[in-house]
């Protein structure tokens, strides 16, 4: 799986540590392309802290926060399945269904995002 020059743009502005594992969490959900490039836009966006990494506010999502690795393996796992499952390549619909409450703003920080160099 190659890395495009944009999903690389993403992943460097990471700590290595949580590079590594959304990059091991994007495999297992075969994601690539600008699937594997959103999981790690979502991880900058969210940018939550343990339990809440990838913004997922299922409580079952939440229940590492006290170990950063697992918590995050887990949160990026959720967020993973949501894009294998909805993400056709339009990312305003996709927006919406990931965070309804706020869709416009969130939109346009992904898509600033998904398009650095």
């Amino acid at each position: 799986m190659g890395i495009s020059q944009q999903t690389y743009a993403v992943i460097r502005t990471l700590p290595r540590w949580e590079a590594r594992i959304l990059m091991d969490v994007g495999q297992d959900y075969r994601l690539d392309g600008r699937a594997l490039r959103l999981l790690f836009v979502i991880r900058k966006i969210e940018n939550g802290g343990p339990g809440l990494e990838m913004g997922v506010l299922n409580g079952a999502a939440r229940r590492h926060a006290g170990d950063s690795e697992k918590s995050l393996r887990l949160q990026a796992s959720w967020a993973a399945g949501t894009i294998q499952k909805r993400f056709t390549g339009d990312l305003k619909t996709f927006a919406q269904r990931y965070c309804p409450a706020d869709w416009p703003h969130w939109y346009r920080m992904a898509a600033s995002w998904m398009e650095r160099r």
